[in-house]
């Protein structure tokens, strides 16, 4: 157990690279770099209820991150990470983040997207994308236009990649399982945004990551700038014409930053550093320039200039302008006037997610619901829904090879495709009921099986009560077996109704619930 940490980190391989980055500064950025970050989020904007949130926010302490721009707002919590005093303030703060409404994320993660410069109907890549908060973050600024690509090669983390898409609740996200390194070609024109948030050594985080103090030696930074510009270089040839390719990292290590940076614009001529405002893009924020002649325009952020973490970010430009489309869409010089080479798709696998047959589309009809610029997904026992740009882009298009052959479109290969929108229903036999990931986007449209009813019906099933179907008011009587939609006060509450009426909500929508109802 360490006693003090301030004399331990002074002593690491990390405090002497410190020393040499900035010299006769080190004990000012040590002073900064030891003590624990304090607990950050973000608000989801595309919740109805935003402002109670935001209210009950300001109501705990929080204060305005006043660089961060996006639509939602982010805000500081008067605690440490990870250390709130108070357990009901913790219950709280993790049923608001359990349901999407905020995202626990430390503040300088959050800066990443925001150089992105997220436009309604981009499409955007987001290369290593667990666990997610960047991601979310992305889709909360295209407001359910465009899509996003959350991609993780990890399969564990993968999972939790989903489990967050789940949670933030987006129709126009998609996560997929693949190495950055070898991403698979997409229909034309590729992507308008691409994010590297790169694996690093996370040498900024140490007033998260205490291990960092430890474990850190210069060698690790050289072994992950070869994996970094990999991924970096797969997304050049994947970004389209005058789009823009944001590079991150949580380190401070000029190996994983402006080194990799250099050979990526040494390797593709095309690809330039874009020159921005730092203080326009985060205005109030203290940041520094590249620590090289060629990377100036990029952006370093030190511990002790912000009370933050350590953070790295390049902006690039693909400056092809002569052309429509990606390097990675387009057809090989070699290629040329000849023919591609149609590509017979394999049948999706038992576990894959496949469109909606004709028999699933029922669904739309038994709920009433206005299926416009909405796809239906399966896979087992769960009917997903995305956005139809998902399916005309991803799933619909012709994707051309490297070797000059054709996947001819109504399938996704060869993307490992784990989760396209949300999952909207579960099916049982012959019924089925609504999940609350994708319902609040969801539930204006449904216009069948929903019903009205009271503050007293509501704080008996909010107290695990199961009243009896024979219990309950006429209109129940004629309805059908399976799930319906309660409404209450303009809260949609999933349930069962059979020879009772049973919640159908995570336990954390259920505290929202009495949270708001004061129960």
């Amino acid at each position: 157990m360490v006693s003090d940490w301030r004399a331990h980190a002074a002593e690491s391989e990390l405090a002497k690279l410190v020393a040499q980055l900035r010299p006769g500064e080190l004990d000012i950025w040590l002073d900064s770099a030891t003590p624990r970050l304090p607990e950050t989020v973000r608000m989801n904007p595309c919740r109805q209820d935003v402002e109670w949130t935001r209210s009950e926010l300001l109501q705990m302490g929080a204060t305005p991150i006043e660089w961060f721009t996006g639509t939602g707002g982010a805000f500081t919590l008067p605690w440490e990470k990870a250390k709130c005093p108070d357990e009901e303030l913790r219950l709280k703060i993790q049923a608001l983040h359990s349901t999407g409404r905020i995202t626990q994320q430390e503040a300088a993660s959050m800066m990443p997207v925001q150089a992105l410069d997220v436009q309604p109907n981009h499409r955007v890549l987001d290369l290593c994308a667990a666990p997610g908060s960047k991601a979310t973050q992305i889709a909360e600024l295209l407001d359910g236009q465009g899509l996003v690509v959350a991609n993780e090669p990890n399969p564990g983390r993968a999972n939790h990649l989903v489990s967050n898409t789940q949670r933030s609740g987006h129709l126009n996200m998609v996560v997929v399982r693949e190495d950055g390194r070898n991403f698979p070609r997409v229909a034309q024109p590729g992507f308008d945004r691409i994010l590297v948030d790169a694996p690093c050594t996370g040498s900024g985080t140490t007033r998260k990551n205490t291990d960092v103090w430890r474990k850190w030696k210069p060698l690790h930074g050289e072994h992950m700038s070869r994996l970094q510009a990999g991924i970096l270089s797969r997304g050049a040839l994947l970004l389209r014409p005058g789009g823009r390719m944001v590079y991150s990292t949580c380190s401070i290590d000029p190996q994983e930053n402006e080194q990799v940076v250099e050979i990526v614009l040494e390797r593709f001529p095309w690809l330039s550093l874009t020159e921005v405002n730092r203080e326009e893009m985060f205005p109030g924020l203290k940041t520094r320039q590249g620590m090289t002649e060629l990377t100036k325009s990029c952006i370093r952020v030190w511990n002790d200039e912000n009370d933050g973490s350590g953070f790295f970010i390049a902006i690039f430009t693909q400056t092809e302008i002569e052309h429509d489309s990606a390097r990675a869409t387009r057809t090989h010089p070699r290629d040329e006037g000849r023919e591609p080479i149609p590509i017979e798709p394999k049948p999706p696998g038992q576990n894959d997610l496949r469109i909606a047959e004709q028999d699933d589309l029922m669904l739309f009809d038994e709920w009433d619901i206005d299926s416009q610029g909405l796809t239906m997904w399966r896979r087992g026992h769960f009917a997903h829904i995305s956005t139809e740009g998902i399916r005309d882009w991803m799933w619909a298009t012709p994707r051309l090879t490297a070797k000059n052959r054709l996947y001819p479109g109504g399938h996704w290969q060869p993307m490992r495709v784990l989760q396209a929108g949300q999952p909207v229903w579960k099916l049982r036999g012959e019924h089925n009921r609504l999940v609350s990931t994708g319902l609040h986007v969801l539930a204006d449209r449904v216009q069948k099986h929903r019903f009205e009813i009271d503050e007293t019906l509501l704080k008996r099933l909010l107290n695990g009560e199961e009243p009896g179907r024979s219990t309950l008011g006429d209109v129940f009587q004629s309805e059908r077996d399976g799930g319906i939609l309660l409404n209450y006060a303009g809260e949609n509450i999933p349930a069962w109704l059979a020879g009772k009426l049973s919640l159908m909500m995570p336990k954390s929508e259920q505290f929202i619930l009495k949270w708001k109802l004061e129960l």
